[in-house]
């Protein structure tokens, strides 16, 4: 996933700059990219796990943890609504491909298997990357020693396996290529680094269950010095803890798009690739709500990152009428209605295999007739 370059819009945000790059810096670097010398334990780098945070946060603790930020990154094996399937196979009838996922030998890990042209390959799957919502993608080591991300993915809608998004495009020449992308070392830190808490350099076999997923550390930093200024008053730097809540909207939008896409400077491209509906910072920008709202308009604002999305989407519409209704109004009110706002401005499209994102580009649909 590319994450850009920090962009700032408009002269009216330009004061925010600094204080955005220095969070982002501050934030990203201890907690995702740490140098060779600070990974042999948690007590040597500031980490102190999210077990440790949960003990004087334990409503927060205990709700993040169930969330799908928490869950990620898992091991292949924690995967039950998969495990409970096996084998299971899919034919990509257009390149000629059987691919089936079974346990390995010895029933310890799972398989993928790729035949093609009567050649088998084989590959054992270490890490599956998403929480499993719309769907999950692996990553496994071959007998050459190669990793790779698998070709295809397991898709909750269908509760079975398809060709990964975007994997459709580069044609199989044979069993081998049939597994997935070969990854390089940047392309690995490149994904780990935002589903992960810390280490995201470590080969996959040496990455520790226990930073699997979005914890806490992973959004606040180490939280060692916090924890001893907080137990025992001591300490130079106060709490030593970072707050994205705090933040303002566009330095928030750049803190939660280093995982969710960078905003782009160049609105029209994300305005002509429909594809970047999957990515919520590029798309807010685009909104006069998020434009014309005073910095009260960002990610925080409807969404609570330690809880999973609402099943409905009307919970949204306090947010909306917020602005949109009563003495305060800062924006018009809705003609048509003030139920189910989002479903009319933040239309949801179908842009991905077997899944669809709410457009965060929020504005007034024309829809074609």
């Amino acid at each position: 996933m590319s994450r850009g370059r920090v962009q700032i819009f408009g002269p009216t945000r330009a004061g925010t700059m600094v204080s955005a790059i220095l969070m982002i810096v501050a934030i990203g670097s201890s907690a995702v990219r740490e140098s060779e010398d600070s990974r042999s334990s948690n007590s040597q780098n500031g980490y102190i796990g999210s077990a440790r945070c949960a003990e004087c946060h334990i409503e927060i603790g205990a709700t993040q943890q169930r969330s799908d930020h928490a869950h990620t990154l898992r091991p292949m094996t924690d995967l039950s609504n998969l495990l409970r399937k096996l084998p299971i196979h899919f034919d990509d009838k257009e390149n000629g491909v059987e691919y089936r996922l079974e346990r390995s030998t010895g029933g310890a890990a799972i398989d993928l298997v790729a035949q093609k042209n009567h050649r088998r390959e084989r590959m054992q799957l270490i890490w599956a990357f998403g929480a499993g919502r719309k769907g999950v993608t692996f990553l496994g080591k071959t007998a050459q020693g190669e990793y790779v991300q698998s070709r295809v993915s397991w898709y909750e809608k269908i509760q079975g396996l398809d060709v990964t998004t975007g994997a459709e495009v580069r044609k199989v020449q044979n069993a081998h290529d049939a597994l997935g992308e070969t990854q390089s070392h940047e392309a690995r830190h490149e994904c780990f680094a935002c589903h992960l808490t810390r280490n995201a350099d470590l080969l996959p076999e040496k990455i520790e269950e226990s930073s699997g997923g979005v914890q806490c550390e992973r959004c606040h930093g180490p939280g060692s010095k916090h924890a001893q200024f907080i137990t025992e008053g001591k300490g130079s730097e106060g709490l030593a803890i970072q707050n994205p809540g705090k933040l303002g909207a566009s330095e928030q939008l750049r803190f939660c798009g280093v995982c969710h896409r960078q905003p782009l400077e160049e609105l029209s491209k994300v305005i002509l690739d429909n594809a970047t509906v999957r990515f919520p910072a590029q798309r807010l920008v685009l909104s006069r709500c998020y434009d014309e709202s005073d910095g009260k308009l960002k990610c925080t604002t409807c969404h609570n990152p330690h809880e999973n999305l609402p099943t409905s989407m009307v919970v949204y519409d306090p947010k909306c009428l917020s602005c949109h209704a009563g003495k305060g109004a800062i924006g018009s009110s809705c003609p048509i209605s003030e139920k189910d706002c989002v479903a009319c401005h933040m239309p949801r499209e179908a842009i991905m295999k077997h899944s669809d994102f709410a457009d965060h580009w929020i504005r007034k649909v024309r829809v074609a007739k």
